[in-house]
């Protein structure tokens, strides 16, 4: 998922927009080169002034929220400060969105829609580093993230679908939570696992790899309530956990269902559906699948 990083490193230097270099005329051509100058020195702050003096003028100036979008930006690379991150991001939007309205092009447009881009893969690029460090309670941040980039790409590309991007984090953080789940048997990251790969279904629908991986670990979660029961377990906690884990095993069976329907000559999935009907003590179902399960693998 770290596919953007090439793409921005190549942006990390001051970048002076083109359209600068023409002989200022109009006051806001005067303070835009001053902005620059102050900002070229570090001195983000006062010439982001100079430029809000204008929208203080006239809020639906594009090229003033362009020049203090592009400020931000800069002292976004420098500092770090993802709330510089997210107002760069939105005062691009802004310049572009007004601009449009206009019906004329300008420019520093091209300017403009290369920062706003550089901007929504490093919130892409933030996002995939949230799942690769993912702990309780993360999935606001990483989805947040996705959300800024997904903002970006909107304004930059409006008939684009994410979907099936989105729908891969959720996949993603449903294993971040399996592998936390193995590790610490807390209830919540089976929860986690179960409601990541229902929000990526939602999204994708048609992916039978996420509907057989949501069958699994349903049907695996059924499997560990059984091993629960020991030498010691009471009669009246024998039949609570029996039902505990039939109810688990018939909540994986509609997956497990769903994954075959999109790949029907999946061996896995044919010996998961033998596997599950086995469980829930229907013996004729599980050899109807046993069976066309030994005849995929002989395929």
């Amino acid at each position: 998922m770290g596919r953007h990083a090439l793409k921005w490193v190549a942006m990390c230097l001051w970048m002076v927009p083109a359209w600068s270099l023409a002989q200022p005329g109009t006051a806001l051509d005067r303070d835009v080169q001053r902005a620059i100058l102050l900002g070229k020195v570090g001195e983000f702050a006062r010439g982001l002034e100079v430029v809000e003096a204008h929208l203080d003028e006239d809020s639906r100036h594009a090229e003033a929220w362009f020049m203090s979008g592009f400020l931000l930006k800069e002292w976004y690379k420098q500092s770090d400060n993802r709330a510089h991150r997210q107002e760069a991001m939105q005062r691009l939007a802004t310049s572009l969105d007004l601009q449009s309205s206009l019906g004329r092009p300008a420019d520093w447009l091209p300017q403009a829609r290369r920062a706003l881009g550089y901007l929504g893969d490093d919130c892409y690029d933030d996002a995939v580093a949230a799942v690769n460090t993912f702990q309780t309670g993360d999935e606001a941040k990483v989805l947040a993230l996705f959300d800024q980039y997904a903002s970006a790409v909107q304004v930059l590309k409006p008939e684009t679908d994410l979907s099936a991007e989105r729908a891969a984090f959720h996949k993603n953080m449903a294993h971040a939570h399996a592998t936390l789940y193995a590790a610490t048997s807390d209830e919540v990251h089976f929860e986690g696992i179960q409601a990541n790969y229902r929000d990526a279904l939602a999204l994708k629908p048609d992916d039978p790899t996420a509907w057989y991986n949501l069958a699994v670990h349903v049907y695996n979660r059924g499997v560990g309530v059984m091993k629960e029961l020991g030498l010691e377990t009471s009669l009246g906690e024998i039949i609570e956990k029996q039902q505990a884990s039939r109810d688990h095993f018939s909540e994986a069976l509609p997956a497990f269902e769903s994954a075959l329907e999109l790949q029907p000559d999946r061996a896995e999935i044919l010996l998961g559906l033998a596997t599950v009907h086995h469980a829930l003590h229907n013996q004729a179902e599980r050899d109807r699948y046993h069976t066309a399960w030994k005849n995929a693998r002989g395929r």
